[in-house]
């Protein structure tokens, strides 16, 4: 018996172990619908650069409102300025003053427009509000020389790698649907949408958000431009549909022919997303109000949770910083995109509170007549928001959004972007978030959070 004891205590210590274990781990997990730390120390290689530049570029940010009281009380209480159809023509030309591409802008000789794009990107945005340059470096996206065309493996969705001249990294996500194509069912179905890459692109600068990636419409000849400078690994995947020139690449869902792509001939359009500089790396999340993606299986947000948002904040990621109010902000664009399948998110790593980056936008404009009220779950849940975003949302109401952004898009190499159902879906859910943070507002003003703009 003498013998035996020192193997019981040391069973018996092992258990002890076993669940404090069990229950620090639990402590640490009790919100796991999804889990909330960082997915692996594997940093995101989706957008990728040759070029640098340390130096940081400072634009000023100026308000497109016309004068309104400033007065966090009189914001709810009072009308938001005399509004008429004449003043509602006149918010319009404000905002297209301030946000139509200058695409007439010509650099210096010599200039390195991807250098001027490097130098805009910090930890607080991804590109300046009001950059001249604009319209030159998207316009160089767009027609830019193709040097190297590669796979892009990661994620779930098909899109090439391409590198351009004088090495700037950028993603390409082909066209799969014609522009009145409705996607059915589940409001995260369907390939991605190039033409919602880049409405959103502009959707994020009129909101003054500035972070999403620089994106335009590109058409490319895939025999001509592509297959001449594509990898093996590339051409392997390349395949004849009729007179028809296809390709699957690499990625989760890309299998064989039956998962891939053609263009019309040999001339594909798609969306230019800009890669961001080489001196940032990324840390990635799983979002806090993502889905499982499983039939039957229901994250606990989904449950009417009263204190989920609650929870959320206990934790450190969330509990302090600006994290909570991006998501917020992320959840409101969603919701009037479309846009029901933001289940991870990407941050500057290494850099004291990054941005809410806003990476891939393709499943957005899927369905003009579903409003996936689903997608404003941080927002209901949480009752915050920042007040410079509720008050850049009440600058576009009345149909000033679809006015805008329609001008806005029109110049864009694949314009139209959008049909009319799309233009009109963003006005009213624009119309119904407004609304619900008013009734919120009314409630309890200290729903409005007042944070300096970055």
């Amino acid at each position: 018996m003498r013998t035996g004891r020192p193997i019981i205590m040391k069973f018996r210590t092992r258990v002890v172990v076993l669940v404090v274990v069990i229950f620090v781990i639990s402590a640490v997990c009790f919100i796991s619908e999804p889990w909330l730390g960082p997915l692996d120390e594997e940093l995101s290689a989706d957008y990728l650069d040759l070029s640098e530049d340390e130096s940081d570029v400072e634009e000023a940010r100026a308000a497109v409102a016309p004068e309104v009281s400033e007065n966090r009380e009189d914001f709810f209480r009072f009308p938001f300025g005399v509004f008429n159809e004449s003043s509602r023509q006149k918010r319009i030309e404000q905002f297209i003053g301030r946000y139509d591409v200058d695409w007439n802008f010509e650099p210096l000789p010599g200039t390195d427009l991807w250098k001027i794009a490097s130098s805009w990107v910090t930890p607080e945005q991804i590109h300046g509000e009001y950059v001249p340059e604009l319209g030159a470096v998207l316009s160089a996206m767009s027609s830019g020389p193709i040097i190297k065309a590669d796979v892009m493996t990661k994620g779930s969705q098909l899109k090439l790698l391409l590198f351009l001249r004088g090495g700037q990294g950028v993603l390409f996500k082909p066209k799969w649907y014609d522009r009145d194509y409705i996607v059915e069912g589940k409001p995260y179905d369907g390939h991605d949408r190039h033409n919602g890459e880049i409405v959103a692109f502009h959707f994020n600068r009129l909101l003054g958000f500035n972070r999403v990636p620089l994106t335009i419409g590109r058409v490319v000849d895939l025999e001509n431009e592509i297959l001449p400078v594509a990898t093996e690994q590339l051409k392997a995947t390349f395949f004849k549909n009729g007179s028809n020139t296809c390709f699957y690449g690499k990625c989760l869902y890309c299998k064989d022919m039956s998962t891939g792509v053609c263009a019309n001939g040999t001339r594909m359009e798609g969306a230019v997303i800009l890669g961001l500089p080489p001196r940032f790396m990324f840390i990635k999340y799983r979002h806090p109000w993502g889905r499982t993606y499983r039939e039957g299986h229901t994250a606990r947000w989904e449950h009417g949770d009263e204190n989920y948002c609650t929870d959320v904040q206990k934790l450190s990621l969330f509990g302090s910083g600006r994290l909570l109010l991006d998501i917020i902000d992320a959840c409101v664009f969603d919701y009037i995109v479309g846009n029901a399948d933001r289940h991870h998110f990407e941050m500057f790593l290494n850099e004291t509170d990054s941005i809410l980056i806003m990476f891939d936008n393709g499943k957005s404009f899927g369905n003009p007549f579903q409003d996936e009220e689903s997608i404003l779950a941080p927002l209901k849940q949480c009752r915050r928001i920042r007040y410079s975003t509720v008050h850049r949302l009440r600058l576009l109401r009345h149909g000033v959004l679809s006015k805008v952004l329609g001008d806005v898009l029109s110049r864009d190499p694949l314009a139209p972007l959008l049909t009319s159902p799309h233009f009109h879906a963003m006005d009213r859910r624009l119309e119904y978030t407004v609304r619900l943070i008013e009734e919120y507002a009314e409630a309890d003003p200290d729903v409005l959070v007042e944070v300096p703009v970055s």
